[in-house]
């Protein structure tokens, strides 16, 4: 199978495979930012209140912010990085299965359109559901 023949096909299914991972990564994110927040409150909150504890020129207001600006800060890390892994990981076990297990017997375009559309597919579609 030569590229020079298949180009198209190749850029076709790898574009609509990047954007429908990019969707599964952002609705994933979004999910998870907001209860890794709440779980996250109570430390960051003790952590920012016992650094500032000795500062008297730091008001209530600007601890809140800092507390709010701080949590955001890390549950957008932890969020993004757990997409990723979950995302990556569950795109790669579907791809393999489809790949060399359920169209094993296709031709390669096929085994490699369907194999990475679908998985992409796929896991686009499990981030749209809540939990």
């Amino acid at each position: 199978m030569d590229l020079s023949v298949y180009w198209l096909a190749y850029l076709l299914v790898s574009g609509g495979c990047a954007w429908l991972i990019a969707f599964a990564y952002k609705n994933t994110k979004f999910g998870l930012k907001h209860r890794i927040a709440q779980k996250r409150e109570e430390g960051i909150s003790r952590d920012i209140n016992k650094a500032l504890q000795d500062d008297k020129k730091v008001t209530k207001k600007e601890k809140d912010e800092r507390i709010l600006w701080k949590k955001n800060e890390i549950a957008d890390y932890e969020a993004t990085t757990y997409s990723l892994f979950y995302n990556n990981l569950l795109f790669l076990f579907v791809t393999v299965l489809l790949s060399f297990f359920v169209l094993r017997t296709a031709a390669p375009l096929v085994n490699y359109g369907v194999s990475t559309l679908g998985a992409a597919g796929l896991i686009a579609l499990l981030s749209t559901g809540t939990k």
